[in-house]
């Protein structure tokens, strides 16, 4: 049977492609070079992006499974692209454990089983640039752990440099390597089990803290033989109130003066400076404690403004019902007092955004969909506008519900100029 074709005077050019299909068409192009590819076809293309490209970061599952985010309006809708295991340049043993600006960080064992002992190996990955950098460093000290193991968090230091130049902070539920300094090609330094459950840089300092909020500083420093950071001092400057026959085990670091910090107690079960695998080794999850059916986290970010944060959130977790946020408080900290201060008004300043999951935590800028003031959660589905005190509806695709236990996170594209 012949086809027979439209006469040409009623074909149009693909330039007059209505903007609302082309917004469909950019929603399955995630990356930003092939965004860049559609805005150089012509005005009318290059317009309806400047429309369209309006997105939160990606959110980002363990299979290394993606998702894109739109808000549609001010009504708290949204849409999203969902992509199953594609992002390119990732070898199919890939974990995702974290991510720290535009980086993915990558876990690879050579035996997905569980109840068994693995063999790891760590890289950072670009998805946006394809670049990935290993971490053979941080390989010496955790390849070979148990199934109960885990990397809470990755944290570069200047997310904008290159991971080589960099100093990497690893979050570990060891109790020999609570904390490990991964510096590429020049090797790590150890921190011993304090606790810790999040940290931020701020300056030439990591800060800690941990579920007893209390928080811990330690200055970094270049060492002179190989030029790796390491810790030249520790101290605890905020203190949690001591209850009745409580006992204090870092009561030691409140003391005043250089030197004091011991940075070889602790560090390995033999000395060899790897962890073993035995499951003594495996600390308490001092991250989420439950009380009932709530779950209480405890957050560090710096804001725009570069003053310390600890974002306290209450999540409740009904037995037969989605889970919600109850409560959520900012506390800033005053060193030179040694307290948390309660932050009431406007605590993300006047355009920032924080973005909070199990294993993220960041404070920026405003672009693009994101709203002034509000906190992104990743496990419910509603967002918390820090000024009104409020949560709202903010739908999140389902398909991250089948990793509900996982480590979900944020990444960030590199901003599009349109």
């Amino acid at each position: 049977m012949a086809v027979v074709s439209p006469p040409a005077s009623l074909l149009r050019p693909w330039s007059d492609l209505l903007p609302e299909l082309l917004g469909h068409i950019i929603a399955f192009l995630p990356f930003p070079g092939d965004r860049a590819r559609l805005r150089a076809v012509c005005r009318g293309w290059c317009s309806a992006a400047r429309r369209h490209v309006r997105q939160l970061p990606w959110l980002v599952l363990p299979d290394a499974s993606f998702c894109t985010i739109a808000a549609d309006g001010d009504d708290g809708c949204t849409s999203f692209f969902f992509r199953r295991g594609n992002i390119p340049g990732l070898p199919e043993d890939a974990t995702i454990v974290g991510s720290t600006g535009a980086w993915l960080a990558v876990d690879r064992t050579d035996d997905p089983r569980r109840d068994v002992n693995h063999r790891h190996s760590y890289l950072l990955h670009n998805p946006f640039s394809s670049e990935t950098v290993p971490l053979p460093e941080l390989d010496d000290v955790i390849s070979h752990v148990s199934d109960k193991f885990e990397v809470r968090k990755v944290l570069m230091r200047s997310p904008s440099s290159a991971p080589a130049d960099d100093v990497i902070a690893v979050i570990t539920n060891s109790c020999y390597c609570n904390v490990i300094l991964c510096h590429p090609g020049k090797g790590v330094e150890i921190l011993p089990y304090f606790g810790i459950c999040d940290v931020a840089f701020l300056g030439d300092c990591l800060y800690g803290i941990t579920a007893d909020e209390d928080l811990l500083v330690f200055e970094l420093d270049e060492d002179e033989d190989d030029g790796r950071s390491i810790v030249v001092n520790g101290k605890r400057v905020i203190k949690h109130p001591l209850a009745d026959g409580e006992k204090d085990p870092w009561s030691w670091m409140d003391d005043d003066g250089d030197g004091d910090y011991d940075d070889n107690a602790g560090n390995d079960n033999d000395g060899d400076g790897v962890v073993n695998d035995d499951d003594k080794d495996i600390g308490p999850y001092t991250e989420v404690p439950y009380q009932g059916h709530a779950i209480t986290t405890r957050k560090l970010v710096v804001s725009q403004g570069g003053e310390l944060l600890m974002v306290r959130r209450i999540m409740q977790e009904p037995p037969f019902t989605r889970s919600f946020t109850r409560e959520v408080k900012v506390f800033k900290a005053d060193v030179g007092i040694g307290k948390w201060v309660p932050v009431d008004h406007d605590p993300l300043g006047q355009d920032g955004a924080l973005f909070l999951s199990r294993a993220f935590s960041k404070c920026c800028q405003v672009f693009g969909d994101m709203k002034p003031g509000f906190m992104y959660f990743e496990d419910v589905d509603e967002v918390f506008d820090t000024r009104l005190w409020t949560a709202m509806p903010f739908t999140i695709p389902w398909q991250r519900k089948l990793f509900r236990l996982e480590w979900t996170t944020w990444v960030f594209p590199p901003e599009v100029v349109v």
